[in-house]
């Protein structure tokens, strides 16, 4: 384990879960597929996403009002609450656990910010992702459930043509969303040995360059 990692990790994480406990909130502790009655051949382990990273990748894609996102296994909502800081004009995230789901809406309601909604369900059955152009995962499912959400997204791009670009960080199902006819990777970024992967369906290729930030 990198020396950073184990500082933060060991030192830094359990005085930012203190801290968050001390004002009402829950979006650092982890939390287990099976305690939370879940299949952990079907979903990973809950853990909040690096927010300086995400921040810094967010900031090098021009988001515009006119874009919204949707986190695809949100957990406690921590990646929504780095998305809120840009300006989407929506920031939503589905989750599968209603106990998990419902910290998430517990945490925006005790900051006072109405900017996201929190969906629970099958993210590979959710039907409402025509309204998102930008799609955001931190790794939530293994390759099985991967297939059955990019198929989603497939349908989605071919029912309301649009440019949608996927932001995976720590894409470990990368080769899911490469063997299709309809994205393509097109940028890379890298910081402290962990990476986000950006695709963009292929007619819209407009190649995003690989940068370490």
């Amino acid at each position: 384990m990198r020396l950073k990692s184990f500082v933060y990790l060991k030192l830094v994480l359990p005085v930012l879960i203190t801290s968050d406990k001390l004002q009402g909130l829950d979006f650092l502790s982890e939390i287990s597929p099976e305690d939370v009655g879940l299949d952990s051949r079907l979903a990973f382990r809950y853990s909040p996403s690096s927010k300086r990273f995400l921040k810094k990748v967010l900031a090098q894609l021009h988001i515009t009002p006119q874009d919204s996102i949707i986190d695809i296994g949100c957990g406690k909502g921590y990646a929504l609450r780095t998305m809120q800081k840009f300006q989407f004009e929506s920031v939503d995230g589905i989750e599968l656990s209603a106990h998990i789901a419902n910290i998430a809406i517990r945490n925006f309601k005790k900051l006072n910010s109405n900017r996201s909604k929190v969906f629970i369900g099958d993210a590979a059955q959710f039907n409402e992702y025509d309204i998102y152009n930008y799609v955001y995962f931190f790794n939530p499912f293994p390759s099985v459930v991967m297939s059955r959400v990019v198929n989603s997204l497939v349908q989605s791009v071919s029912r309301s043509e649009r440019k949608l670009v996927i932001i995976y960080m720590n894409p470990t199902c990368n080769d899911v969303i490469v063997n299709n006819s309809v994205f393509v990777k097109t940028g890379e970024y890298c910081r402290c040995g962990c990476r986000i992967f950006i695709y963009t369906n292929r007619i819209y290729n407009n190649l995003i360059p690989s940068v370490d930030i």
